[in-house]
């Protein structure tokens, strides 16, 4: 292999393990993303609950004010029942009387369902409370783990392009500027051998005429389908 492409070679091995930190680095946030995402739609359920919670203490609140008042108001019309000097009024006393106790009976029935609303409701609290805690506890692990494996994917892809920027000296400009425009076009691989007459990037089968001149050897070639740098490889050899 011509020194040209060993070097071209040793610059793709190392920007393909850039890129695979790259992807790495890109997908590192996935788990926490879903971890948030999970955190925020617990803290939506918990704030859901808590609304509900209010509404029901609040209305509870209200029926109990509302006994209260119409209790006080059945005493008196009970006291008055006394006064009453003819027997229409005392009739409709009578059943004004009645329709408070109604009343204030459904009201101490709403009360007590309320109650019991409401005790169902704080547990929910208190289990959405337990399970969002869980959450923030996953979510500020990961954010720590995430942290180090940044520092890590980052420390790693800085000594890389250290040597990259070594090696990228050896290119001649012009093979350079060819390699990185490929590069970008060819997700990473550029320099490929060419086994049986079978480019190994695009698998197309190169001309014989080509492949006899690519095994002499005596300069540069690229593939004719895919524009790669290609050498011959005899199916015997690695790398």
């Amino acid at each position: 292999m011509r020194p040209e492409l060993q070097t071209l070679l040793e610059l793709q091995e190392i920007d393909l393990k850039i890129l695979a930190l790259k992807k790495e680095l890109d997908k590192a946030p996935l788990h926490l993303n879903t971890l948030k995402e999970a955190q925020a739609k617990k803290e939506e359920e918990l704030n859901v609950l808590k609304e509900r919670l209010s509404s029901l203490q609040e209305r509870k609140f209200e029926v109990e004010d509302e006994l209260q008042m119409e209790t006080e108001r059945l005493k008196k019309s009970q006291k008055k029942l006394t006064t009453i000097k003819t027997e229409r009024e005392y009739h409709a006393l009578l059943k004004e009387i009645d329709e408070i106790k109604k009343a204030n009976k459904e009201r101490e029935d709403e009360i007590l369902e309320a109650e019991e609303e409401i005790e169902k409701v704080t547990a929910e609290i208190e289990a959405k409370k337990k399970e969002l805690d869980e959450i923030n506890a996953q979510v500020k692990n990961e954010e720590k783990v995430l942290a180090e494996k940044t520092k890590e994917i980052t420390t790693q892809m800085d000594a890389l392009n250290e040597d990259r920027a070594k090696v990228e000296k050896e290119v001649q400009p012009s093979l350079l500027s060819k390699y990185m425009f490929l590069r970008d076009k060819r997700a990473g691989f550029v320099v490929v051998s060419v086994v049986q007459g079978v480019c190994g990037g695009c698998n197309m089968n190169i001309p014989p005429q080509l492949f006899n001149e690519l095994l002499r050897d005596d300069r540069i070639y690229t593939c004719p389908t895919c524009q790669r740098f290609i050498y011959a490889k005899r199916p015997d050899e690695t790398g």
